[in-house]
């Protein structure tokens, strides 16, 4: 372990300022500062007149300019209301002597412009075709041209003579577009294409960098906004917006916002860039420590405030003789430095390569800004440097895209072995439950059978097992052939009810009581009853199916033996019913007896049709009928239910 911490050390020590050599290297094949050669033409003066042709346009080609014309220094940017016609521009430059090459002019602006070089024209830019003055009204052709043209115009050493020159620019009359211009770059043709080449290099890179930077902020935002326990995303995304907007001074034709509030939001933005970096670089490396997350705090709240009020009162980074400077940078490195040190930190205590290259990408920001701030500002003679921020800025950007893609495809992989695990658990209590189940199924079909033979042996010993007795005593005591074919008889019945019962199985109490009647009938019409059979159309009842069919033949047999036996009836009415919200059945057994005894018990037949009652959920009732001429009788009902 000291072996790769030692390694990682002297990794962190030069990888970081071999790198920041090799953008130095860069910075000066590819500089943008401008060569001795190339004049920076940025004092223009809008002149009067609208003439397509310069010579009638006082000012435009050659002599004094008119006082009243108006002084600009470009870049320039005007309203359609400002100017409702097309603009002159005149801009005075010297050469100190003759050309001896061909010249570069590269100029900006917006919309179609016409440029005239000592009242000679030189280039115009038209919108497809050549310039008229007819273009000043065809907006059709022109477009939205919020971003003007770059136009590159080669000067033939001729028209460049020692002495006093003047540039001319027309542009058209401003649209909705309004209209903008650029200062004006003048020289030698290889200077300008090194230079040309430079800024296009560095201006693809910053674009690229804060195209990026809006890209993943926006999208970490976002992301914070829909899963609002997500918080980290919302502050890595802030960073990045903060980058992007450091960028984009170097990208826009002018500042977005009026002075000096523009420079407010560009030191906010770098102040909240580095206060941010300091917490995300604490937090992503895992650590808790409540002081850093206090001097994020401390150090945004004072320089946010100390910033816009210098930016406000238009204090200069490089007036050292105030403490304002040395307020901004010293703040910014110490801040920039503590980042290092904890990234560092984190690094030599881990294996992973995560944490080492996030500590890498911090230095190399790091050392980029210290080398900017030190020769831009502090030691601004000794070195022309290029603005290489966007280097530091490009590589926090790319960690926070690929941190940002690591914990998309970390969460990805998550929730994959997540829906695994799942499923795997969701298996194995499956088959837990599928096993459970088929316990219960053979414990249930256990009981069930053990409950259906206890009832069949108590069916039997009440019932079948109770009149064999009484035919074997019967035997025994000889009695008469007729009476004991008899007794056997009523055993044959009582064992074809019972088997006609378990027969039907649907539910059908219409069937079930016409086996009842073909079984009982020789022994109700031996007891003196005659059946009143007014059964009418009733459902099939779920709770019959099965066994419970034979539990109500039960309920009506003993119900027909305590007619025949203790009402002295002579006749028995069978009626059924629906209720009028269809939830159950009635069946009524009607009796033309002695009726109800007011100190009638409840015997054990009695119980045991409750009993019966209860197992398959029905009620029982015995009462005086509602309609009775013959007789004081009973009516029993069995309420059976239908759903």
């Amino acid at each position: 372990m000291a072996a790769v911490r030692a390694r990682r050390l002297v990794l962190l020590l030069t990888l970081p300022v071999a790198l920041l050599w090799v953008v130095h290297l860069l910075s000066q094949q590819y500089g943008t500062a401008l060569p001795p050669q190339v004049l920076r033409l940025a004092d223009a003066r809008l002149l009067p007149g609208s003439a397509v042709d310069p010579r009638a346009v006082p000012g435009a080609v050659s002599g004094p300019i008119d006082a009243e014309a108006g002084s600009h220094h470009l870049p320039v940017q005007i309203h359609e209301s400002e100017a409702p016609g097309p603009l002159w521009f005149a801009i005075d430059f010297q050469m100190p002597r003759a050309a001896e090459q061909p010249h570069w002019l590269v100029i900006q602006h917006r919309p179609a412009a016409s440029i005239y070089l000592d009242g000679q024209l030189l280039a115009h830019s038209s919108m497809g075709r050549g310039f008229t003055a007819e273009d000043e009204d065809d907006f059709a052709q022109r477009g939205l041209l919020l971003a003007g043209r770059r136009m590159q115009v080669s000067i033939p050493p001729a028209l460049l003579g020692a002495g006093d020159h003047r540039l001319s620019v027309r542009l058209v009359r401003p649209g909705f577009e309004g209209a903008g211009l650029s200062a004006a770059l003048l020289g030698p043709a290889p200077q300008m294409r090194a230079l040309q080449e430079g800024r296009r290099f560095w201006q693809v890179l910053r674009v690229t960098t804060a195209l990026g930077g809006v890209a993943i902020g926006l999208f970490m935002v976002l992301v914070w906004l829909a899963l609002r326990q997500e918080w980290l995303y919302g502050v890595t995304g802030l960073f990045c917006i903060c980058l992007a907007l450091l960028l984009s001074p170097y990208l826009l034709n002018g500042a977005l916002l009026p002075a000096p509030w523009w420079r407010v939001v560009l030191d906010v933005a770098d102040v909240l860039s580095k206060g941010l970096l300091l917490f995300l670089v604490a937090r992503l490396n895992g650590y808790q420590w409540r002081w850093v997350l206090q001097v994020v705090v401390a150090y945004l709240g004072l320089a946010v405030v100390i910033d816009s009020t210098a930016a406000v009162l238009g204090w200069s980074w490089t007036n050292f003789a105030t403490f304002w400077p040395w307020w901004a940078l010293g703040s910014r490195c110490l801040i920039l430095l503590l980042a290092v040190v904890i990234a560092a930190k984190a690094a030599l205590e881990s294996r992973a390569a995560a944490p080492l290259v996030g500590a890498l990408a911090v230095t190399l920001s790091t050392w980029v800004w210290l080398y900017v701030s030190y020769f831009a500002l502090v030691a601004s003679q000794q070195l022309s440097v290029v603005d290489i921020n966007v280097v530091g800025h490009a590589v926090l950007i790319a960690m926070a895209g690929v941190a940002l893609q690591r914990r998309f495809v970390g969460s990805l992989r998550d929730q994959a072995l997540a829906r695994v695990v799942l499923e795997r658990a969701l298996e194995a209590r499956t088959r837990e439950l599928q096993a459970r189940w088929q316990e219960l199924q053979d414990s249930e079909r256990q009981r069930t059978a053990a409950e259906e033979r206890e009832r069949l042996l108590q069916e039997m010993h009440d019932g079948l097992g109770s009149q064999l007795v009484t035919a074997r005593l019967s035997a025994e005591r000889g009695v008469p052939s007729e009476t004991l074919v008899e007794v056997l008889d009523d055993c044959i019945r009582e064992m074809r009810l019972t088997v006609d019962a378990l027969a039907v199985t649907d539910g059908d109490l219409t069937l079930l009581l016409a086996n009842l009647r073909h079984r009982m009938g020789p022994r109700l019409a031996a007891g003196g009853l005659t059946l009143d059979w007014q059964l009418a159309d009733v459902p099939l009842v779920p709770v019959l199916r099965g066994t419970g069919g034979r539990e109500l033949i039960r309920i009506v047999q003993e119900g027909l033996s305590n007619v025949i036996h203790h009402a002295h009836a002579t006749r028995v009415r069978f009626a059924t019913r629906v209720d009028d919200d269809g939830g159950g059945v009635t069946l009524l057994i009607t009796d033309n007896g002695l009726g109800l005894s007011e100190q009638r018990r409840e015997g054990h037949g009695l119980r045991g049709m409750r009993r019966r009652a209860e197992r398959i959920s029905a009620r029982i009732e015995w009462r005086a009928p509602s309609d009775s001429t013959e007789g004081p009788g009973t009516e029993l009902a069995v309420w059976l239910p239908l759903r």
